[in-house]
């Protein structure tokens, strides 16, 4: 196997794992505020700079196509130029133009500074979910990742808590200004704790000369190694999960309501999701340690779509609707919280942030494409059993590509990489210099 491909030989100690893993963590969470902190101050702003709802949209969307291009962008630089280099990079970002979003005084200048903030926050993951995959062992990798992608959820929860305390008293300034400050405090912990190790110049020459004796470029060498078939399977597995949670999240509180739950409660729908999520992430955290993460979630989604189907039948039902909403929550989105982790076992050191970055680009498309295609099915007024029925039938989807992304990878993959030589550093891979360069 080539050597930029395999796994550093020794580790960083436990208590270092640790804190690296809270860090990302922290990112995570921020990345999870950032996402959803549009949507909570939406009904102020709209009437504070009179934005009318069409509007609004657009400026949705400048921030979800930037979080798209940031996760393809960001996340091969990152295998190029080193994990932390490009995670400070992106936080940089997310912070500054986020704090901007606070002065801003048209729609068309909030659209520009959130596209420019999305290019930031959609690049940090890439780059954490690899530096938390690579400070673990092999046997621990996925859980550790599952574990610090639940900061995402968990951020939108805590961050729509803060909001709804403080936007009425502060105003939705004050909310752009919290988050960007978060963004910006984060870089802080980054820096004192997520390792950057210098290579020597002979390594480094090492390194480039075998690169270029293989051709390797980063976008390709996502697909090298015969991980094309998988690759494809898995982002049709992430595409169809996306496309599906993001209707539920934007349409459930509106569905409830149809059916008859009071706004007041029909709106804890989404939150109720993203507590199901945490849940069966931390569930699938344990399982996925001993088994791997492809069969879990697969099983995980298989299960999600009989709960879907089901939960057409009892969307109107109060309290037991809530609760079928929490295990569709579990089953589905605690499934795609593993995708980070699944792509860090799919792809090798020398390409994984990429590939992850790549994976979570595809799966942010689903979720602008599940909104737009269950508002044009909501307005064709299907009954629920029939909507929730094709629900069922992308999270079936969804199993089908990660069973066939398992069944299609490399099978020198399905274990630990060879151990590198004795250059390789603690914590790091070939593409980590400290200053950042090869």
């Amino acid at each position: 196997m080539n050597l930029l491909a395999r796994e550093p030989a020794a580790r960083p100690p436990v208590s270092n794992v640790l804190s690296i893993t809270l860090v990302c963590f922290a990112v995570s969470m921020i990345d999870g505020f950032d996402t959803l902190m549009l949507s909570f101050v939406a009904p102020l702003l709209a009437k504070s700079l009179q934005i009318d709802h069409a509007t609004l949209g657009r400026v949705f969307g400048a921030g979800f196509i930037g979080t798209v291009l940031g996760s393809l962008i960001v996340g091969p630089l990152a295998d190029r130029f080193g994990r932390r280099p490009m995670l400070l990079l992106a936080l940089g970002v997310t912070g500054v133009f986020t704090l901007g979003c606070a002065f801003a005084t048209s729609a068309t200048m909030l659209a520009a500074l959130r596209f420019i903030g999305g290019l930031g926050m959609g690049g940090a993951i890439p780059p954490v979910a690899a530096i938390t995959a690579e400070s673990s062992s092999p046997q621990r990798r996925s859980s550790l990742v599952i574990l610090m992608f639940i900061g995402f959820p968990l951020g939108a929860v805590v961050g729509g808590a803060i909001t709804a305390a403080l936007m009425v008293r502060f105003g939705w300034p004050f909310v752009f200004l919290m988050g960007g400050a978060f963004a910006l405090l984060v870089l802080i912990p980054v820096l004192l704790v997520i390792p950057t190790r210098t290579l020597g110049r002979d390594e480094r020459a090492a390194a480039r000369q075998q690169a270029a004796a293989r051709g390797l470029h980063v976008v390709s060498g996502v697909f090298a190694g015969g991980r094309l078939p998988a690759t494809l399977a898995l982002w049709f597995g992430v595409l169809s999960s996306m496309i599906l949670s993001g209707f539920l999240v934007s349409f459930m509180p509106t569905m409830l309501n149809m059916n008859g739950v009071e706004p007041g409660r029909a709106a804890l729908g989404s939150v109720v999701l993203n507590f199901g999520a945490i849940g069966g992430a931390l569930v699938l955290s344990a399982m996925v340690g001993k088994r791997g993460p492809f069969v879990p979630v697969s099983l995980s989604f298989i299960g999600g779509a009989l709960l879907t189907a089901a939960l057409g039948h009892l969307i109107g039902a109060g309290n037991l609707a809530l609760a079928m909403l929490f295990a569709v929550g579990a089953f589905l989105v605690g499934g795609q919280l593993t995708f980070p982790a699944i792509a860090s076992h799919l792809f090798p050191a020398d390409v994984r942030a990429a590939g992850i970055g790549w994976a979570l680009a595809i799966g942010r498309l689903g979720s602008i494409i599940g909104p737009v295609v269950g508002g044009i099915l909501l307005s064709q007024h299907l009954a629920f059993d029939t909507l929730f029925m094709l629900a069922a039938l992308l999270a079936v989807a969804a199993a089908l590509g990660i069973a066939l992304a398992n069944l299609l990878r490399p099978r020198e993959e399905n274990g630990p990489l060879p151990p590198a030589r004795s250059f390789a550093i603690p914590g790091s891979e070939l593409g980590e210099a400290g200053n950042g360069k090869h």
